[in-house]
């Protein structure tokens, strides 16, 4: 390095040069990325509906209970509560068409490492991932009130917003538009309240709750260029200067050097015109 630039007085100028042309090049490259951007939002509602449930009736015994109920628009979040249900009784929520999606933990605050947009067969071990079936079933480990919570259609936004890439905003309205009419349809649900005790009449009265979703704006994904450009030239700045850190530390280092060589030459030299 210190013979380069004995060599190339000129060379820690053109280096410095050079960062600079590339920060500005890169800033602007963020800065056109950045005000024309092929992201689209698309806005949704995020309604809550209640949906009555119709008695079906009992078994034979009296310790089966079957409910059903229908959702008509697309949905994300389906709830079923039934209170006052006793130890061990089993309650198996199913679907008629397709598959729906739970998992014990879903809803959960202290849920670790949770989702429910893969699945099993996917392999992701270090997540808690929901199952997908067309009845799910659980056991009441303790008498109370008991929810079962699930997810009917993973693909649509859990909030009411989600993004998608499209070449125009036509194309955008377009695709997010299918996305909702994909999964809207007319769907029959049953609700079955197994007990080994005998169920009385109006005993129970499930409560069934799902949030849906219609299609109301799409517009596209924007941020405040002057402040990703700022952003974009600090970390290119930063990224240059540890760049620059060695080799400058290294000339530094090497002019110090020879600073304290010459010193100690001229003190010999003095000292020896001193002697002579």
């Amino acid at each position: 390095m210190k013979k380069a630039l004995a060599q190339n007085p000129n060379m820690l100028r053109t280096m410095i040069g050079l960062g600079m042309t590339l920060i500005l090049i890169l800033s602007y490259a963020v800065y056109g990325a950045t005000i024309d951007s092929s992201y689209y939002m698309y806005h949704t509602t995020n309604e809550s509906v209640e949906h009555d449930s119709i008695d079906q009736g009992f078994s034979d015994e009296n310790t089966t209970q079957t409910w059903t109920f229908t959702t008509n628009r697309s949905t994300t979040w389906l709830n079923v509560t039934i209170a006052g249900v006793e130890q061990d009784d089993l309650i198996s929520v199913g679907v008629s068409d397709g598959v729906w999606y739970h998992h014990e933990m879903l809803g959960n605050e202290d849920a670790e490492y949770f989702s429910c947009r893969q699945t099993d067969d996917e392999a992701f071990e270090e997540y808690n991932v929901c199952t997908p079936a067309q009845v799910h079933s659980i056991t009441v480990e303790q008498a109370g009130t008991i929810t079962m919570r699930g997810i009917v259609s993973p693909k649509l936004p859990m909030g009411g917003l989600g993004s998608l890439y499209a070449d125009s905003l036509e194309e955008a309205k377009a695709e997010s538009a299918d996305l909702i009419g994909t999964h809207n349809g007319t769907r029959v649900w049953t609700i079955i309240l197994e007990s080994s005790d005998t169920i009385h009449p109006s005993e129970y009265s499930p409560l069934v709750q799902s949030a849906t979703h219609e299609l109301e704006l799409v517009e596209p994904f924007e941020v405040n260029p002057v402040t990703e450009m700022l952003w974009s030239i600090s970390a290119l700045i930063g990224c240059f200067g540890i760049a620059l850190v060695i080799p400058l530390s290294i000339y530094f280092a090497s002019r110090a050097k020879e600073r304290r060589e010459e010193q100690i030459r001229k003190a010999a030299l003095e000292q020896t015109n001193g002697d002579v």
